[in-house]
């Protein structure tokens, strides 16, 4: 389950094109963050994705990413020319049809990122290996979970929505300043290209309304558009960052039916296993690109650091799988994340009243660090992610001493007691 949207001028009041998005993966997924610099390549050379091995680009661009660790490709990214794009599960009719494996959702967000210099170029790259190696195989770390891809693509000045079924395939041009996408097909006639010979309905024709329904995908969608709509004018970074943090009104992350928040929290229910793992906001515009990344889990219970294309990450520690590892940012975020959730109505409130705080020095300071030297960049990224990095152990500090943290409901108790066992997880709340 997973929310992109998008902003573009005039809905931004610095001309700047703002593209969110959470990534939703489960439980233990750890997401990884990492950098991968654009290289030349061997004519011939070949790259083994997620199940296949497919040609390799003469060029591919650099890209910053968020990935569920296992992976080849990534949930959310941006690249060096300020393409961004944030991807989708979508349920079909035709997914059942591809009877071997092919590319998968992740694979095909990074080939768009490594191949497009903008997000044309990049829904091009996408759709002609679509064509070419079909989509299918299991997306899920653990299970058999199969499904085709969605995509929201921004660069400086437009925005594209790319769906897919099976080997087929719509792309339209964003025509308002606002767009969202969710889990669920949204190109009707409207499309303005297409593998198909014909103008059909696109999502009536290859939607499953079956899944959709049981899943929330038009409540998260309806939510994220309205959340940016509601700001047209005035949409800026921290409009993203809140839009990706809602909840709703009343919401209790134990008893929730289904995710129809942006936030998603995993619950108890059979439906809802996954939970934000990593977020992305970027901004694109004539003074530069810059990435907004949480590089942690829980968008509520996360600081947003900035980084740029050109400059290295910070040291973040060891790469994640899906065991703790107090080594990694990830995992060590998980010690706050996992504690908080078990008085969740007080705690996220009074985490995010700190974190917000130093999230609005970062935004304040933003503007003119990236109209600086690399050097200057380097050292505002360095300073970031170590802040963050302090206030979530000043966290950690806190509620490690508290031994009235508890799960007040028997199945979500049990949920976070099944989880946190698997990753080696001790000394949690029960």
């Amino acid at each position: 389950m997973c929310d992109s949207f998008v902003a573009l001028p005039p809905a931004t009041p610095t001309n700047t094109v703002i593209l969110g998005k959470s990534a939703d993966c489960q439980i233990n997924e750890a997401l990884a963050f990492v950098r991968i610099p654009g290289r030349k390549q061997i004519t011939g050379e070949a790259i083994k994705t997620a199940h296949i091995v497919i040609p390799q680009a003469e060029k591919t661009y650099e890209i910053i990413m968020g990935k569920s660790f296992w992976t080849w490709g990534g949930e959310i990214g941006i690249n060096e020319y300020g393409v961004a794009i944030g991807n989708e599960a979508v349920f079909t009719t035709l997914q059942k049809e591809e009877k071997m494996d092919g590319l998968v959702v992740t694979d095909m967000l990074r080939i768009g990122l490594e191949r497009g210099k903008t997000a044309r170029e990049a829904v091009e790259a996408i759709a002609g290996l679509l064509e070419k190696f079909g989509q299918g195989g299991n997306c899920e770390l653990s299970g058999n979970s199969h499904f085709d891809g969605s995509y929201l693509i921004a660069d400086l000045s437009e925005a594209w929505i790319l769906e897919t079924a099976g080997r087929e395939w719509a792309a339209k041009r964003l025509s308002g300043s606002v767009g969202s996408i969710s889990n669920v097909l949204s190109i009707h006639h409207d499309w303005d290209l297409s593998s198909l010979k014909e103008r059909v309905d696109w999502a009536d024709t290859y939607g499953d309304p079956e899944i959709v329904s049981k899943i929330g995908s038009c409540e998260r969608q309806s939510n994220s558009y309205e959340g940016l709509a509601a700001h047209k004018g005035n949409i800026t970074v921290k409009t993203a960052f809140d839009v990706l943090r809602q909840h709703g009104q009343g919401y209790d992350p134990a008893t929730a039916p289904i995710h129809t928040n942006i936030c998603v929290h995993a619950g108890p229910q059979e439906d809802r296993q996954w939970q934000a793992t990593g977020a992305m906001v970027s901004e694109v515009g004539p003074d530069g690109i810059i990435g907004w990344f949480t590089a942690t889990a829980s968008n509520c219970l996360s600081i947003f650091k900035p980084v740029f294309p050109g400059i290295e990450l910070p040291d973040i520690g060891a790469y994640p799988n899906e065991q703790y590892n107090p080594e990694s940012l990830w995992w060590i975020h998980e010690l706050m994340h996992r504690r908080a959730m078990a008085d969740f109505h007080n705690l996220m409130p009074a985490v995010r009243r700190d974190f917000d705080a130093i999230e609005a020095e970062f935004l304040k300071e933003a503007p003119s660090v990236l109209k600086s030297e690399a050097k200057q960049k380097k050292e505002f990224v360095e300073h970031c992610f170590r802040r963050a990095e302090q206030a979530t152990k000043e966290w950690i500090n806190r509620l490690e001493v508290r031994t009235d943290l508890s799960f007040h409901d028997p199945d979500y108790r049990a949920m976070w007691q099944k989880y946190n066992r698997q990753a080696g997880l001790k000394d949690m709340p029960a």
